[in-house]
């Protein structure tokens, strides 16, 4: 591949911060590269990841510690919902029990349960490096699916 631009020379060696600041190994971190980029050599990955060691080392430290940040509140964020989504289920399930049941109640009950449910498959898959391999994979199952088919 020719020369990349400055702009793209920098996202590359943010995609190579992301690498080390989530301990990756070289084989998932060229992956992750590729996800989110093009894919790149080993050599090109191990030379960018010296050069971002030696000279960014102290931004590193701290996207390191934005991140952690930034984990422990969606993991903060997962628990509310779960804890929310439990306590609906448990007035679903005494709703249901009564005789005669409230079926108003029930369905705006569900709705609610629904909702929950919805937000905490959405945090689930929100970490961008989860979420860009998982399309990643999608999109070379589905590749794949096709050529097998035809």
């Amino acid at each position: 591949m020719g020369a990349i631009t400055q702009t793209e020379n920098e996202f590359l060696n943010s995609l190579v911060v992301d690498s080390i600041v989530y301990n990756l190994t070289i084989a998932q971190s060229l992956l992750y590269i590729e996800t989110r980029f093009h894919a790149i050599s080993e050599r090109s990955y191990q030379q960018r990841k010296a050069n971002v060691l030696s000279d960014h080392s102290t931004q590193l430290w701290l996207n390191h510690f934005t991140r952690v940040g930034f984990v422990q509140h969606h993991k903060q964020q997962m628990e509310v919902i779960q804890r929310l989504q439990d306590d609906s289920m448990r007035h679903l399930l005494v709703e249901c029990s009564r005789n005669p049941r409230n079926e108003e109640r029930i369905l705006k009950m569900k709705a609610d349960i629904r909702e929950n449910s919805k937000l905490l498959s959405e945090l689930g898959l929100g970490t961008p490096i989860i979420s860009a391999i998982k399309a990643k994979l999608e999109q070379k199952e589905n590749a794949s699916t096709i050529q097998i088919s035809q």
